[in-house]
């Protein structure tokens, strides 16, 4: 069902491993038009993508470069999110008016059944008006933003009340642009002398 509702240009949230997601196709305007109305998102805000893996990654990126294949094979799947340089294909919606991209691999299984099932990426914008706390819970995603969303699924309450760990490495260095469910001691002993800021 939720499937359906994405391929039609529907809003399902879904759990991660973090907090609650907001998930609609990325390359349907419309969708990503009521994505942004329906969290009061600013434009000039990017979107997260959650990807199945590094297969997902040609169609969405420009490169790949070496420090980033260091933190995938340390910490995906799992709650870290990386900005990569933009593939052009990738509708400027998704970007904030950068030339980045920003990627992550859940682990959590009902999100990897999702991306399983829709053969792509999918939004992974926190499911909660735009300023306010992130959903951790089905029912806080419903008190939230329940008008606005054709489905939920209920996957219980969060693991983490922390977001995803947010790392440029566009420039091939590693920008910690916010911290959140990995720390930075636990991404240093990956990255030096790779580089770390």
């Amino acid at each position: 069902k939720a499937i359906g509702y994405i391929k039609q240009g529907g809003l399902v949230s879904y759990p991660t491993e973090t907090v609650y997601g907001l998930g609609a196709d990325p390359f349907n305007p419309r969708a990503i038009e009521r994505l942004f109305v329906s969290k009061g998102r600013a434009s000039e805000k990017g979107i997260i993508l959650l990807v199945r893996g590094t297969e997902d990654l040609p169609p969405l990126v420009s490169e790949i470069p070496p420090i980033a294949e260091t933190l995938i094979n340390a910490f995906w799947p799992g709650p870290l999110t990386l900005i990569f340089k933009a593939h052009p294909h990738v509708p400027t919606a998704l970007l904030g008016g950068h030339n980045t991209v920003a990627l992550r691999h859940s682990s959590h299984p009902l999100a990897q059944q999702l991306l399983a099932q829709l053969k792509g990426p999918l939004t992974s914008t926190s499911a909660n008006r735009s300023g306010e706390p992130p959903a951790q819970s089905a029912q806080e995603v419903q008190a939230a933003l329940g008008n606005h969303l054709d489905l939920i699924l209920d996957g219980g309450p969060s693991s983490s009340s922390q977001p995803s760990t947010l790392i440029d490495i566009s420039q091939n260095k590693a920008v910690i642009v916010r911290e959140g469910c990995i720390l930075r001691q636990m991404l240093s002993r990956y990255l030096f002398p790779a580089g770390l800021v």
